[in-house]
């Protein structure tokens, strides 16, 4: 299996649980990136890229209707993905994911705030209590995949 037929076997998971097909992302590894490169040099064509430079790690825009994007902090098992010979792949194995915008969420506020001075200065000292959180709107508008090279 190559990888863009891993890339579209997902796009199809998510057809079938009807996510929409606009607002989609894909988050890969840099061994994953570097074989799909391999596979399709005209993923190394500027114009495919966001003005041949990387965006908060988009390498992508639209790859079988995903914006793809690179990072190293993906999960793997044993010694990951790039593996190779006859390694056992349910033990070596690394992870990619790919899902759409509604999926997840993030929310952030400062929830307070108090001045005081300085003792050291003549200046104020503001300080505040910041809180955020995620959470997962729609676990059906994610799908994950396991590869190894073997």
């Amino acid at each position: 299996v190559s990888p863009a037929m891993i890339v579209s076997r997902m796009a199809r998971l998510l057809d079938q649980q009807q996510v929409d097909t606009n607002g989609r992302w894909l988050v890969v590894d840099p061994v994953f990136m570097e074989v799909l490169r391999d596979e399709d040099s005209r993923l190394l064509i500027q114009n495919w890229g966001e003005s041949g430079a990387l965006r908060n790690g988009l390498v992508l825009k639209n790859f079988h209707g995903f914006r793809v994007y690179t990072s190293s902090n993906l999960p793997a098992m044993g010694t990951g993905a790039g593996t190779t010979g006859t390694a056992d792949q349910n033990t070596d194995f690394g992870a990619i994911v790919a899902g759409h915008d509604s999926a997840v969420a993030t929310a952030e506020q400062i929830s307070k705030t108090e001045t005081y001075r300085d003792p050291d200065s003549f200046a104020d000292i503001i300080r505040g209590m910041h809180l955020y959180g995620r959470k997962i709107l729609r676990p059906e508008a994610l799908v994950t995949a396991k590869y190894n090279l073997a």
